[in-house]
């Protein structure tokens, strides 16, 4: 009996030993170094899913969709927000384009193909020409004929009489509705239509309402068909093959929810790709829309409640509670606020004045502080957003504007990249194919080179930027080009205004010359006195940007 005890007792301790190292390594494996993985009272309202981007999108896309479009309709900071997008990234000329394409081989423009220079001094030999070494041909040269050919078939095409189906917009306009459209909605769907009868180039674009491609149709991968993913059929290495659309919007009378299959190869799908594998696309305002909805109604609130306070309303009141006698409503005391006059109660009645104190004082900082949220969610500066200038100064403005200008960059790549660049490749081809444009060769290929030039923006402090930008020229860390390509202009029409500026001045008999012209501002008079005397340059070219005075002043409103 006392072995058999003892046995017992001994499993006894060991499977409890057990259940308390079990239990033990539950407790630690909950334990985590991460503080955003930890589960506390404090984290229990903090609700996130491990899902695919598809199933998050799925469930979530119609309403974010109607959501965005009714923020783009009816909130100012949201319509704000829109209008920078425009203007910033397609801007008032649109993305524009120069070909850039090179002949293998061409006349050398220093010597006009002759390969010697003449001799300025009387009686001294033609020199050699340097640049094309005395061949009269350089290699590699831009072809101005190619190129003007098709800047000015490309020009054509983009008039709204060619560029759209409908002939309702321009390629300018174009890049504006799809922009605002993907930013509102999340996506838009452009098609390709070639072949199209309605203009010599055969091809013109077909804008689709990202509600035509139905969300809610998905079909599983099988042996007899591929899958399709809200309203996308990819192949099983997820690449788009078709997109299955609605002739018209669901909505529209006499809509039909038929569904017409067009190839991958006709569409362009204009969405911002957040996530692996992501098939569709969401509003740009999706992080910020409570914030703007609730700021809207806080606003709403206060604009209510200071005009309740401005007309100054109150109550009578009985001091004697025994007086009281029920109003007769046929006969309800009513005053009539006029200036210079006093109303007499009757006897036992008080007024008491009602006042709400609004706009409260934290009311201007609580809009800022919320506004400043909504910027950051947006990626544009809280000045630009909310068009507060107030406190700024030329180096805070300066400092602002480079990092949104950066976020202004990446969109217009991003155009360039998803829509710019395919429509432009398609025209060439079937403007090559019809005729519309004669070139040495139907191989669209040969042609294709060339530069897109998105808008640029004006200096912040015109001064100390020009005088940067000759200090670069002469030490040869910029082109001209590039300098030029950072305002938006074209350095070939640059120069051509400045050539035709020059000889209208020389027929006029004017002197256009500027002092000090040829060398950078600040600039010693004499640089070679300067370099045998030792001194540096005395410029002001690198003056502090914290010396600005009166920064403030112009900075506010």
């Amino acid at each position: 009996m006392t072995k058999q005890t003892s046995w017992i007792g001994r499993v006894t301790r060991s499977i409890v030993r057990n259940l308390g190292l079990a239990v033990g390594l539950s407790l630690r494996s909950n334990a985590t170094v991460y503080s955003g993985a930890s589960g506390s009272r404090l984290t229990l309202d903090w609700i996130a899913t491990i899902l695919s981007a598809d199933q998050e999108i799925r469930g979530n896309l119609r309403l974010l969709r109607a959501r965005g479009r009714e923020l783009s309709r009816n909130n100012p900071i949201a319509k704000n927000f829109l209008n920078l997008l425009i203007a910033n990234v397609v801007g008032h000329k649109g993305i524009g384009y120069r070909p850039q394409v090179r002949n293998s081989e061409g006349k050398c423009p220093s010597c006009d193909g002759k390969g010697k220079i003449p001799a300025t001094a009387a009686g001294a030999a033609d020199q050699k020409c340097k640049p094309c070494n005395g061949s009269g041909k350089i290699k590699d040269v831009l072809s101005k004929p190619i190129n003007d050919k098709i800047s000015a078939a490309w020009d054509e095409w983009c008039k709204k009489t060619n560029c759209t189906v409908d002939g309702r917009l321009s390629f300018r306009g174009v890049q504006e509705v799809t922009l605002k459209n993907t930013a509102a909605d999340g996506e838009v769907f452009v098609r390709k239509v070639r072949g199209f009868p309605g203009n010599k180039f055969r091809f013109a674009l077909q804008l689709i309402d990202a509600d035509q491609c139905d969300h809610l149709y998905s079909v599983p991968p099988s042996k007899d068909g591929n899958e399709i993913r809200l309203g996308v059929e990819v192949d099983k290495w997820g690449r788009p093959l078709a997109y299955w659309i609605n002739p018209g919007h669901p909505s529209d009378l006499g809509g039909s929810l038929l569904r017409e299959r067009i190839p991958a190869e006709d569409i362009i799908h204009l969405y911002d790709i957040e996530r692996i594998s992501q098939t569709r696309g969401v509003t740009w305002f999706h992080p910020v829309m409570l914030q703007l909805r609730m700021l809207e109604g806080y606003i709403e609130a206060e604009l209510v409640a200071a005009r309740t306070g401005a007309a100054k309303m109150g109550w009578l009141e009985y001091t004697d509670a025994s007086a009281y006698e029920e109003p007769n409503p046929d006969q309800k005391l009513v005053f009539e606020a006029n200036p210079g006059t006093i109303e007499t109660l009757p006897p036992g009645v008080t007024f008491k004045e009602w006042n709400p104190d609004h706009p409260a004082n934290a009311f201007p900082n609580f809009v800022i502080t919320i506004l400043r949220q909504i910027a950051t969610g947006l990626g544009v500066s809280y000045n630009a957003l909310a068009s507060d200038l107030v406190g700024v100064n030329y180096s805070s403005m300066r400092s602002g504007l480079l990092i949104e200008r950066d976020q202004w960059k990446r969109d217009q790549s991003w155009m360039i990249e998803n829509l710019c660049a395919p429509v432009f490749e398609d025209f060439l081809a079937f403007a090559l194919l019809s005729g519309a444009l004669v070139l040495d060769s139907r191989d669209d290929a040969k042609f294709k080179a060339g530069k897109w030039e998105p808008r640029g923006w004006q200096w912040v402090d015109p001064l100390k930027d020009a005088q940067a930008a000759i200090l670069s020229i002469g030490a040869r860390l910029k082109s001209r080009d590039s300098i030029v390509s950072e305002t938006g202009e074209d350095i070939e029409e640059v120069f051509e205004q400045i050539a035709q500026e020059e000889a209208l001045a020389e027929t006029l008999g004017l002197d256009l010359t500027l002092p000090s012209a040829s060398k950078p501002l600040g600039a010693p008079a004499d640089q070679s006195v300067e370099d045998d005397e030792g001194g540096g340059s005395s410029g002001t070219a690198g003056d502090d940007d914290e010396g600005d005075s009166g920064g403030d002043a112009s900075g506010s409103k």
